[in-house]
């Protein structure tokens, strides 16, 4: 299979937060254009024939909670394994992968959240008067972005705090979405679902960049080598075809501030990027291809951190990536594309669960996450809600075919890209090489089994034993 493919750009189509507020207006008519503009856009881009993501921009006071918060991923992710327990054991925090394997790609900390039935968001915005005929008047918001500037200890403080308020902001977002999606589609059974079982798992997740796993392994050889004394780690080689790089030790430090490593590229930044917007990775993935099985995921938009240089690049300078890449990639009607969006934009993604009890009037989301090509320094950070229903909530699915998307990648011998000529041999061995990762929904679902059953069956499929992929 090729290692790389040209890129396919998809710039999400985006709502404005006022756009979901107006929605909420009971005295807006039926027929209202604005209104019918949402909707319509709902059921396009969330339908069976859409992409299957949408984008909430504007969201006041997330927007600043965001900036401070996914930063606080790398250090968590760094940190010795003793210090980093007592930290998320303070703030109700766990972790769903294996925080002890040391060559780990991501590192995720989790919580639960309990979401009181009452959105905060829209009580906050009525509270200072800053709605006015469906239109969110940021000016009028006082204070409520809060300060641009942070002290990083303090937030590290009340890290527990930041993933509950932003979560559950992010979790009333996924409400709104649903409320708009059961208007599309009848039947009023997703933002039921959800608030019904008003729980949703946060995630937040530290994507490691080669450089993250080089110090996390000489931090543990340098422990145990030496348990009394504090040594600085000796620079680090790395092999030559995966990094054309070469290292000086003055920018990583060790806790007692000695130097410990940094990568300085030979080439510039600039130069490297040439040559490579218009490719994506298709082998090299921080995440492997799958659905979320839930009703809606949100996501931040993602940031990205540059460990190349600079006085604390242990924490992590932001990196604006030159092609606005998410590195969240779709695979859609047998191609493949690299998701854009505004940096302070939320992502809402639709999952199995809505699907099913949409009876595939929406569209669940097939991605995964690439690593950026040839930059090793590079780390992804960001923070996701899971919205989902209740455990014993049944999943009936009467006329819903199974598979869609496995069906349309076998259906047809050749693939037709947009210029109507047939897809190369790669693109079909591609395809076929992706949804082999997939275990397929007839596989995982049977009439009447409970979320909880879908739940353990997918779970099991994917990473348990004798599972298609590797849980990271």
């Amino acid at each position: 299979m090729v290692k790389t493919a040209a890129e396919t750009v998809l710039d999400i189509t985006e709502l404005s937060f006022s756009d979901l507020v107006f929605l909420q207006s009971p005295e807006m008519p039926a027929d209202d254009h604005r209104r019918r503009r949402i909707l319509d856009t709902v059921a396009t881009e969330l339908g069976r024939g859409g992409s299957g993501l949408l984008a909430i921009a504007e969201v006041p006071r997330v927007g600043a909670l965001r900036r401070r918060f996914l930063p606080l991923s790398r250090r968590l992710a760094l940190m010795d394994h003793p210090t980093r327990s007592q930290i998320l054991k303070k703030h109700g925090l766990g972790s769903d992968v294996p925080l002890k394997k040391l060559d780990r790609s991501v590192s995720s900390f989790a919580k639960l959240l309990r979401h009181s039935g009452k959105l905060a968001l829209l009580e906050l915005l009525n509270n200072t008067e800053s709605i006015s005929n469906g239109i969110v008047c940021l000016e009028k918001i006082h204070d409520f972005d809060g300060s641009e500037e942070s002290n990083r200890d303090d937030d590290m403080e009340n890290i527990g705090e930041i993933v509950t308020e932003l979560g559950l902001y992010m979790m009333e977002l996924g409400i709104l979405i649903a409320r708009a999606c059961d208007i599309v589609i009848g039947g009023g059974q997703l933002e039921k679902s959800i608030t019904d079982f008003g729980t949703a798992k946060a995630r937040l997740i530290h994507y490691h960049s080669e450089l993250d796993n080089i110090i996390i392994r000489e931090k543990e050889n340098s422990t145990r080598k030496c348990s009394l004394k504090k040594v600085a780690v000796k620079p680090y080689q790395l092999d030559s075809q995966r990094m054309s790089g070469s290292l000086c030790p003055c920018c990583i430090k060790s806790e007692d501030m000695t130097p410990v490593m940094a990568i300085k590229d030979n080439n510039s930044r600039d130069t490297l990027v040439q040559g490579l917007a218009a490719e994506t990775s298709l082998l090299n993935l921080w995440h492997e291809w799958h659905y979320d099985f839930g009703i809606l995921t949100v996501l931040t938009a993602p940031l990205f951190l540059s460990t190349s240089g600079g006085e604390e690049c242990l924490i992590g300078q932001e990196y604006q990536h030159p092609n606005g890449h998410t590195h969240l990639q779709l695979c859609n009607g047998r191609k493949i594309f690299s998701v854009k969006c505004s940096p302070e934009s939320f992502i809402v993604q639709v999952g199995e669960a809505a699907d099913i009890l949409s009876s595939g009037k929406l569209k669940s989301t097939l991605h995964s996450v690439s690593r950026p090509i040839s930059f090793t320094d590079i780390s992804r950070e960001t923070f996701v809600v899971f919205l989902q229903p209740s455990w014993d909530k049944t999943l009936s699915y009467p006329g819903y075919c199974l598979d869609t998307e496995e069906q349309s990648s076998n259906n047809n011998e050749t693939s037709i890209i947009s210029n109507g000529s047939a897809g190369s041999c790669d693109e079909d061995v591609r395809m076929q090489d992706i949804m082999g990762k997939i275990p397929p929904l007839s596989s995982r679902l049977r009439e009447g089994m409970t979320f909880a059953e879908f739940s353990r069956q997918t779970t099991k499929q994917y990473y348990g034993g004798g599972g298609i992929q590797q849980n990271n």
